[in-house]
């Protein structure tokens, strides 16, 4: 074994010096993107009053983020109307202060002074060849405080400081996962249609629903172009060794001065891939999206531009997961309004959506039948679909300047309809079952709900930024009762409303949060900031009315997972304090947070099964009293001469629940009678599994930190790039172990990557991924008591180049 993979080393290796990597930009410049080129143009100049006159639209700058491996500078085209100004990445901790009246809406634009706010680039995805838009964040240095869980090479699960995202704003529209163990929101989005993605880290922005934390995706929008009518395209190819994964892009993009259009197809395609000890992992998948904008000025002050996405996802074999996906369909449509310079307001955007997902997924491949010979013991049988559905508006109002005293106002609703059905057999012991469902049933989410943001400065050095909103949510199960009377893998089965313990399924919950940021810049150099929170976030449909679920959301997978419509509305307050320094060669800051969660939502294990090892254990969605999660995030870069920059960022994230043992343990449903909550025993006392009065919350990231160095022609526009860098993540012993979490060993993995500008339309990028060949597994990856365990990619060549014309 050994000796083939040296000699596959070598041919691959030789492979990628034929091609040429090469790599990395002036960190110290400012960068132009033309929108025009969709992000593909870039230009790099040290003047920036220049580009300042001409922008018209704000990009947020980040907080606390290395400047990202960025593509060398193409040739700008000429009269393109949209010039994109940008800002270095650690221009300042707490954003951007250039605002300019423009394309982009005032909502988001406020978000500009928001401390713990991350900007992460679209054009990255390029350069680090990233699948779906959370892939995109797992591989930026930008991304701080973002871990996620890889499930497949083209589906990653986000986590913002060690919490699951309930949602996802792109462009105006809501989205949500359809099964929160296969598929997830950023997953729908390919990474390279983005323009640019904002993280907001905390209960800081009023815009996006009630929630503790948001992803902000713009995406690629149609350009307009100042001296009539023009049309581009650009074709797109990457190949990656480990797993032969191919992908392919076509984009046509055009338009005249007041109106524009850009259509984009993609494919992907990819088999197992090898570990770092050269075992395979079943990782296949085909996929295929289409992306359309159109554009259109109706008057000098209005414009209306819409979008849809669809995306196309056969044969996806989800490794460590219950299920595989036999396809998948999103289709998604958004309109957004946009009305400027009127009397009575200074700008309304308008914005409306429709998303549905549908798929149908089988645990009968091969693939999956090794990975989880429980199955076969079993004699498991399984096949799942789900459709969901994410549709509302969105209405604000805004007065003022951003630079100045400004007002956001306004109001949305967000309607979630969902359904997931599970068909399974099989037989445990002499209980045999078949064709039993075991599902979410078919439930909604309705949440209208109003807003106001309000942005001053206080003085010129300090600004401030305030919000609050209100909301108003309603569930409830819309399923006919004959379809929910016999439920469960149990014989005899059970209703509903035995599964769950009530048949109370009609929720109401009324929120409220409201945010205050402080931003004061000391001097020239140094810039210091503050956020405090309040925030509320209500149960979801998954944690209200999952049914026994077979859903591998911990480490040990092989879960079922049951809801509770009782549940109360988590209630997070948090504070973040930071610092930054920028004295133009040297960037660095640190900021931490500390967050107490009422009736945060979490597990209880409820069943154990155990063969000659624990085979499975039984979940159900809990509120424990208080939770804490506390950490920060810090970076560091400095351009030590003209060609060379040293960088390093580092997070780090501890929850825990502070009140484990709770004042019930709740008894599954089992012979006939009601699931109940039994006062007086500590939770999760049916099983023996044990637990202490606090503990470590569950799937919480290790700590984790970046290094790295770039090197590039010493020249303003260099033709050539190159990054070296080390993700180092620590171990991580602090597990819940009433939950049969285990700890995870640290690891070091190591990557090289570069790009060339080989001709004016032509850029290739290349590199190495994993090039020490480790064999590793993330702190969320799949492990079982009898040692079967999902590990990471080994080493991984590619090669991509973008042709524009």
């Amino acid at each position: 074994m050994i000796p083939g993979k040296i000699a596959c080393f070598s041919r691959l290796k030789l492979r990628w010096l034929v091609v040429g990597c090469l790599v990395a930009t002036a960190c110290s410049h400012n960068v132009f993107a033309d929108e025009s080129d969709s992000g593909v143009s870039i230009s790099i100049t040290d003047d920036a009053s220049d580009s300042e006159a001409e922008a018209d639209w704000l990009l947020e700058a980040s907080l606390l983020q290395p400047q990202p491996l960025l593509l060398p500078s193409l040739e700008e085209q000429p009269n393109a109307l949209l010039p994109q100004e940008g800002v270095s990445l650690a221009d300042s901790m707490f954003g951007s202060e250039r605002v300019a009246s423009g394309r982009l809406a005032s909502p988001r634009q406020a978000l500009a002074l928001r401390p713990s706010n991350d900007l992460i680039l679209g054009a990255e995805a390029k350069l680090r060849v990233s699948t779906d838009s959370a892939n995109l964040l797992g591989k930026s240095p930008s991304a701080l405080g973002i871990g996620v869980q890889r499930r497949t090479p083209i589906v990653t699960d986000p986590r913002i400081r060690g919490s699951r995202i309930g949602s996802l704003a792109a462009s105006g529209s809501h989205w949500i996962p359809a099964r929160i163990d296969l598929d997830t929101m950023l997953s729908k989005i390919d990474s390279r249609i983005v323009d640019n993605i904002v993280t907001v880290q905390g209960p800081y922005s009023v815009l996006y629903g009630p929630g503790f934390s948001f992803i902000d995706i713009q995406l690629l929008q149609a350009p307009r172009y100042q001296d009539g009518f023009e049309s581009h395209g650009s074709t797109t190819a990457d190949f990656k060794s480990n797993g032969e994964q191919l992908y392919g892009r076509q984009e046509v993009w055009g338009g005249g001065y007041d109106w524009g259009f850009r259509v984009g197809y993609g494919h992907r395609t990819g088999n197992d891939y090898l570990s770092g000890n050269g075992t395979a992992t079943p990782a296949s998948y085909n996929s295929r999206d289409l992306d359309v904008a159109l554009g259109m000025d109706l008057t000098d002050d209005s414009s209306i531009e819409f979008s849809y996405l669809r995306l196309d996802q056969t044969n996806v074999e989800f490794p460590g997961q219950a299920f595989d996906m036999d396809f998948l369909v999103t289709d998604g449509y958004e309109i957004e309004y946009t009305l400027d310079n009127q009397a009575n307001f200074d700008r309304l955007v308008v914005d409306g959506w429709y998303n549905r997902t549908r798929f149908e997924g089988s645990a009968q491949r091969p693939g999956k039948r090794r990975q989880f010979p429980f199955y076969d013991f079993i004699n498991f049988v399984g096949n799942t679909d789900v459709d969901s559905m994410s549709t509302g508006t969105r209405a604000a109002w805004s007065w003022g300047d951003v630079e100045a005293n400004h007002l956001t106002a306004g109001f949305d609703f967000r309607y979630v309809k969902q359904e997931l059905n599970e068909i399974s057999s099989g037989r445990i012991g002499l209980a045999i079952w078949t064709d039993a469902n075991s599902p979410i049933p078919d439930s909604y989410s309705a949440n209208p709900g109003a807003f106001a943001e309000y942005t001053t400065p206080v003085t010129d050095r300090t600004t401030l930024v305030a919000g609050i909103r209100g909301d108003a949510v309603t569930t409830n199960v819309t399923a006919d009762a004959a379809s929910v009377a016999a439920l469960g893998l149990e014989v005899p089965q059970h209703s509903l409303e035995q599964i769950l313990g009530t048949n109370d399924f009609d929720q109401n919950f009324s929120l409220w949060s409201s945010f205050l940021t402080l931003k004061h810049n000391i001097n020239d150099c140094w810039t210091f900031g503050s956020s405090v929170g309040y925030g509320q976030r209500p149960p979801n449909l998954t944690e209200l009315y999952a049914a026994q679920s077979f859903m591998f959301l911990l480490q040990n997978g092989l879960n079922t997972v049951t809801g509770d419509p009782t549940l109360a509305p988590e209630k997070l307050f948090q504070l973040d304090l930071g610092i930054n320094f920028d004295n133009g060669r040297t960037r660095a800051g640190i900021r931490g947070f500390h967050a107490w969660a009422r009736d945060y939502i979490t597990f209880e294990a409820t069943r154990t099964f155990t063969t000659t090892q624990l085979e499975q254990v039984s979940l159900q969605y809990v509120n424990t009293n208080l939770a804490t999660l506390a950490g920060g995030e810090m970076y560091f870069e400095s351009d030590v001469n003209d060609w060379m920059t040293p960088f390093a960022t580092l997070q780090y994230v501890e929850g825990r629940d502070q009140t484990r043992n709770g004042d019930f343990a709740t008894q599954r449903v089992s012979g006939g009678t009601t699931k109940q909550k039994v006062y007086g025993m500590n939770r999760g006392s049916f099983t023996t599994l044990g637990g202490s009065a606090q503990e470590p919350l569950p799937g919480i990231s290790p700590l984790e930190s970046r290094v790295g160095l770039r090197i590039h022609e010493a020249v303003t526009q260099p033709a050539w790039t190159l990054e070296l860098s080390a993700r180092m993540v620590a171990s991580q012993d602090r597990v819940a172990t009433s939950l049969a979490e285990t700890p995870t060993s640290g690891f070091t993995v190591w990557d090289l990557r570069g790009s060339w500008q080989a001709f004016e339309d032509l850029l290739i990028v290349a590199g190495i991924e994993n090039f020490t060949d480790k064999n590793y597994q993330e702190h969320l990856d799949f492990r079982s008591q009898n040692g079967i365990r999902v590990y990471e990619p080994g080493i991984n060549f590619y090669v991509g180049t973008d042709l524009t014309y």
